[in-house]
């Protein structure tokens, strides 16, 4: 799915550079709560991200898909949590690389897997999208979302 290749791209610049990391020290340091910045959240101060950084082997992006996408990464360990803004535009997914959480902050978000009916996600819904979903992921307008995704799956299985 389109967001799962977002995410592994965004894994692969933001991997041991986690929110929380620590300096190396004789005494482990504390594990810390990471705050969720409503800004980010709103879309304030997310950085910008080329959509065709994201184009691969189970992605595909309609042709007139050219707007610009904005992301923030607060967390990459074991899961990966993301604010992710973009749209319109729609994508298809072959094979979605990781289970996905997704928090739909904005806009609306219509699913349509192979041999099934167009399911509409709107602002204030959740939703997941298991590991291997194929179809459309189609944003008719702009759409940001917060996203959790199990990147300890990913890892074991020799993806990341």
């Amino acid at each position: 799915m389109y967001y799962a290749t977002v995410v592994t791209l965004l894994l692969l610049i933001f991997s041991g550079q986690t929110v929380n990391s620590q300096e190396s020290s004789s005494e482990p340091a504390p594990v810390m709560p990471i705050a969720i910045d409503q800004g980010y959240l709103e879309g304030r101060g997310l950085t910008r991200v080329d959509p065709s950084e994201f184009d691969g082997e189970n992605v595909t992006r309609d042709d007139d898909f050219t707007s610009d996408s904005y992301t923030h990464a607060f967390y990459a360990g074991k899961i990966f949590v993301a604010v992710y803004e973009a749209g319109p535009g729609r994508v298809y997914i072959d094979g979605a690389v990781y289970d996905e959480f997704v928090q739909i902050l904005e806009g609306r978000l219509i699913l349509t897997p192979d041999g099934g009916d167009a399911i509409e996600f709107k602002q204030g819904e959740s939703l997941v999208v298991p590991q291997g979903y194929k179809g459309y992921w189609y944003m008719p307008e702009k759409y940001r979302e917060l996203i959790i995704i199990n990147t300890d799956y990913a890892q074991a299985e020799g993806g990341l």
